[in-house]
């Protein structure tokens, strides 16, 4: 006598929505809850590496100087007298302004130098100048 057996085959298979939805809440938690740090990066501008760690300039304004020698502040393309008017005003805003210059690795020295004078004449006090760091070799 055939003994009657129910169908095996929907038993086999696992439910996966259920874990899809929890990757996708999982998702969107991440999402939502992930700090976002917006810097100013001009891709263009090849920086030094160095051996040793700067802390970053934390709310300042940065000038790109790039290899050809034009001058950027914050991604805005200007001529060093138009960067001294900018400074000069976010100067009058924030007396303790920082400013931090970024210039690529082969811009000439002279040109990274005259955006230190124009900060300096600007009355700017604390202006950094920005390179890589690389772990230090033992």
């Amino acid at each position: 006598m055939k003994i009657p057996r129910e169908d095996d085959s929907e038993s086999d298979v696992i439910n996966t929505s259920p874990f899809v939805d929890i990757m996708f809440i999982l998702i969107i938690f991440f999402l939502v809850t992930m700090s976002f740090n917006e810097q100013e990066q001009d891709i263009s501008v090849n920086l030094p590496q160095t051996d040793t760690r700067l802390s970053s300039a934390a709310k300042a304004l940065i000038i790109n100087i790039r290899q050809d020698g034009s001058y950027y502040l914050m991604s805005q393309k200007m001529n060093l007298q138009n960067i001294q008017a900018e400074l000069i005003e976010a100067l009058r805003n924030n007396p303790d302004q920082k400013v931090l210059l970024r210039g690529d690795q082969n811009a000439l020295h002279g040109q990274v130098a005259a955006a230190i004078v124009v900060c300096k004449q600007s009355g700017i006090r604390d202006a950094n100048i920005g390179y890589l760091t690389t772990a230090p070799v033992n």
